[in-house]
């Protein structure tokens, strides 16, 4: 082979094997990251599992309840690189965005768990007329969303 033809060959795949080896090494450390936060949401979730929740506005259980307040729990989640590449080839060519869909749910998890802990924390027996807002945050380049639960705790 030419001198020429090799400096193009491993001009090429240089680069390409790098950025193979940093768009595996990102895809491991959010995995892990990912499956770190899922234990911890399961965790919680099972430490409140008996705690009354409602999006009623008026609740059957609730109906003694003598006092209300709003709580909430709010979460800001950003997507990784590796999640942001795929869904960019993703809505290139059409279909479901499934990677964020799996953010936003744990976002939503994390949002409520958030907001049963305040409310538990101020002595609550339950939270009623609960809702979530989204709202997006950050660049087109680098997108978050925000994800708010409220309700209103009652004693």
């Amino acid at each position: 082979m030419s001198d020429a033809l090799v400096g193009i060959l491993v001009g090429l795949f240089f680069p390409l094997a790098i950025s193979g080896f940093f768009y595996l090494i990102l895809g491991l450390i959010s995995r892990n990251l990912e499956r770190t936060h899922e234990e911890d949401l399961a965790r919680r979730e099972a430490a409140v599992a008996n705690f009354h929740i409602s999006d009623l506005r008026g609740d059957p259980a609730a109906a003694t309840a003598d006092f209300g307040q709003l709580v909430t729990g709010s979460v800001v989640m950003g997507t990784g690189a590796r999640r942001q590449f795929t869904a960019s080839i993703r809505t290139i060519f059409g279909g479901e965005v499934k990677g964020f869909q799996r953010v936003l749910q744990a976002a939503r998890r994390e949002a409520q768990l958030r907001m049963i802990e305040d409310a538990v924390s101020q002595g609550a027996t339950g939270v009623i007329n609960v809702r979530f807002e989204t709202s997006q945050v950050g660049s087109p380049q680098k997108p978050s969303s925000e994800i708010l639960a409220y309700g209103t705790m009652i004693k």
